[in-house]
């Protein structure tokens, strides 16, 4: 059986924070348009508190905002902001350069490929869908925060962790990967490309593609 790999979601698989970026920039614009009355930097810095505040997957992110600027929440606003922040996203969900071959590489030379992230999986799965990957992948683990959601995972698959793989752009997650006993790639790109794990990542690369080989050097395949 070939060694397996764990894929996270977020910048790794597309360039979600360039993506999430222009789907609240659009947004916003777009609740101006529909009678928002406030100019378009307080209106965006407002709602990008409450996402800070609120977490990536709460569900009322416009509706806190207008009531954060001392408005009524308006139906009409908040569609219009609904509606052109999942436009955006559709219309911009796309894989990251070299991330298909990159994966299908890594399947023909007898790698297990998998998806571990702590988002909601219904979410998750739409993302992967719509990026048009999903038939990569053999397994998944969402929703729990990292290191039980990859401790369950090396469980259930009854491996031992050093011979697996975790490829991930957050350094929470390497740090999260490392203590259950993971290899870890860290790909240096996205919102926190900036931030350093506290332990530092088995192989580190700039772009998605690079993760490949990273992980034939890791894993060499059997």
């Amino acid at each position: 059986m070939g060694s397996w790999v764990f894929f996270d979601v977020d910048d790794v698989l597309y360039n979600a924070t360039l993506l999430k970026r222009m789907a609240r920039e659009n947004a916003v614009l777009a609740m101006v348009e529909a009678g928002l009355p406030v100019d378009f930097e307080t209106a965006l810095k407002t709602l990008l508190s409450i996402v800070a505040e609120k977490g990536e997957d709460y569900p009322r992110h416009f509706d806190d905002t207008l009531r954060a600027l001392g408005l009524k929440v308006d139906p009409r606003v908040v569609a219009a902001g609904v509606v052109a922040y999942h436009d955006t996203k559709r219309a911009f969900l796309k894989p990251l350069p070299r991330v298909f071959q990159t994966l299908m590489s890594l399947r023909e030379d007898g790698y297990l490929l998998a998806l571990s992230s702590p988002g909601v999986p219904v979410k998750e799965w739409e993302k992967v869908i719509r990026l048009g990957l999903h038939h990569f992948f053999e397994r998944a683990w969402f929703g729990e925060p990292d290191e039980p959601r990859l401790e369950r995972a090396v469980r259930e698959l009854e491996i031992s962790p050093e011979s697996a793989v975790y490829v991930t752009a957050r350094p929470e997650a390497v740090d999260a990967a490392k203590s259950v006993g993971l290899l870890t790639v860290r790909i240096r790109s996205g919102g926190s490309a900036s931030l350093d794990s506290t332990v530092g990542p088995d192989e580190e690369v700039l772009w998605a593609w690079q993760a490949g080989e990273a992980v034939r050097s890791l894993l060499p395949k059997r």
